[in-house]
């Protein structure tokens, strides 16, 4: 997982709050539009990297590691937890905190951290979205960032909507940038809305029917193609297998620039973007937890 970039009064950046909810539109008519896909280029620029998020740290895929363990004090007032090692695992008090570099992100300043509910502006409008039944809430959040040119800019991985083995309905990136001069807010768009249809076989399709989906970088470890229903009919066959393949994606390849503190509608026949950018101050740091130490709170 990336490192969250910390804000400071020295780092020269501007800062943007930016929030986004893409949808797809339900009523849309796709059979009849032409979709080319021999061209179809889809990928994951080298740079992408996933927003962080406070559940993500507070989330432990290992609970045993919360299981009470028995504890010794020793005579120079460290702790040695019982084991097959009798030396101080332990050091209680102040310096313990701050020998230890971790923290939970900081929302108000660090970057490329999702924002939790109370920081969201588009609550109403994602409502109005998923009452209707024209349309379908396929990804939203809310994130801040320092906002660079388009060499050192930072494309945001995106994914959303109904999972389908490895893959999401909704997958790609969003990269928010400067124009050349700086003077203009650029959202750069790289999406694909993927169909989805399944085969119950023992073996797969013919390549030449099947849409290759790029894998994203931060999808778990799974072969290529994930059993997600095996059904066995009697021991004398064998075991079947319902995979999804793509069978229609629907590529968003734009760039718009925008200005901030308004509200940004991109038009898609398949989906719909849309964005709100406005320019944000981190605050400065926190006082220092310990006196005479540089350990934020």
């Amino acid at each position: 997982m990336a490192t969250a970039i910390t804000a400071s009064a020295q780092d020269g950046n501007r800062w943007y709050q930016i929030e986004v909810t893409v949808f797809a539109h339900e009523n849309s008519n796709l059979q009849q539009e032409q979709w080319p896909t021999q061209d179809l280029a889809l990928s994951y620029p080298e740079q992408t990297r996933e927003l962080d998020s406070l559940l993500k740290h507070l989330s432990l895929d290992d609970w045993s590691v919360l299981q009470p363990v028995s504890a010794t004090r020793m005579p120079n007032n460290e702790i040695a937890v019982d084991g097959d090692s009798d030396e101080p695992l332990l050091s209680p008090g102040p310096n313990a905190l701050r020998s230890s570099n971790y923290r939970l992100p900081d929302t108000l300043r660090d970057a490329f951290v999702a924002l939790l509910a109370a920081d969201h502006d588009f609550t109403q409008t994602n409502r109005a979205l998923t009452q209707s039944t024209a349309y379908r809430v396929l990804y939203h959040n809310a994130w801040r960032q320092p906002v660079l040119r388009a060499p050192d800019a930072t494309p945001i991985a995106i994914a959303g909507g109904r999972q389908f083995g490895q893959h999401h309905e909704l997958e790609g990136t969003l990269t928010i940038r400067f124009n050349q001069s700086r003077d203009r807010v650029l959202l750069d768009t790289n999406l694909w809305l993927a169909r989805f249809s399944s085969q119950l076989n023992s073996q797969p399709p013919e390549q030449s029917n099947m849409l290759q989906l790029p894998q994203s970088p931060f999808a778990p470890d799974l072969p290529e193609q994930t059993p997600d229903l095996i059904s066995t009919a009697s021991d004398n066959q064998p075991a079947l297998t319902e995979r999804y393949y793509a069978s229609q994606v629907f590529a968003m390849n734009d760039s718009r620039p925008m200005r901030s503190n308004e509200f940004h509608y991109l038009d898609h026949p398949a989906i719909g973007v849309l964005v709100q950018v406005f320019p944000y101050e981190p605050p400065a740091p926190p006082a220092s937890a310990f006196p005479g130490s540089g350990a934020p709170l």
